[in-house]
């Protein structure tokens, strides 16, 4: 019988085969503060899920090591999901209709001008 650790170990290497094309065309800071916030709630929520017996675990299929009593395997999960997204998002996008708008016209952040305090004074009736 396969454990659990297998299986998870199995699905990340698929997942990081189809997301690092990817994600290596993206930022980094949101992708890494986007898996440590959901690492941070799967372990909360998780561990609400096991000890209230909601769910439970073979001892002989996991690993053994536990983030209070949740295994560690259910990371796998999140960390999943925070590299699937945005390279679903990617894939996504290159799949749109011509003309539609995508992610490569959109100014990050950082290179977007902010307003000056003249443009900010300017209300939307003044534009008329």
């Amino acid at each position: 019988m396969t454990s659990y650790a297998t299986m998870m170990a199995l699905m990340l290497a698929v997942v990081m085969l189809a997301a690092v094309p990817a994600l290596r065309r993206l930022p980094f800071r949101p992708v890494l503060w986007t898996s440590l916030v959901l690492l941070a709630l799967t372990v909360i929520f998780d561990n609400v899920i096991v000890g209230a017996g909601i769910v439970g675990y073979d001892d002989a299929q996991i690993l053994g090591i536990r983030l209070a009593v949740a295994p560690i395997e259910d990371l796998a999960y999140a960390l999943a999901a925070a590299l699937l997204v945005p390279t679903l998002w990617r894939w996504t996008a290159r799949l749109a209709p011509a003309g539609t708008p995508d992610d490569a016209n959109i100014p990050s952040p950082a290179s977007s001008p902010s307003p000056s305090r003249d443009d900010a004074s300017v209300s939307p009736s003044e534009d008329a």
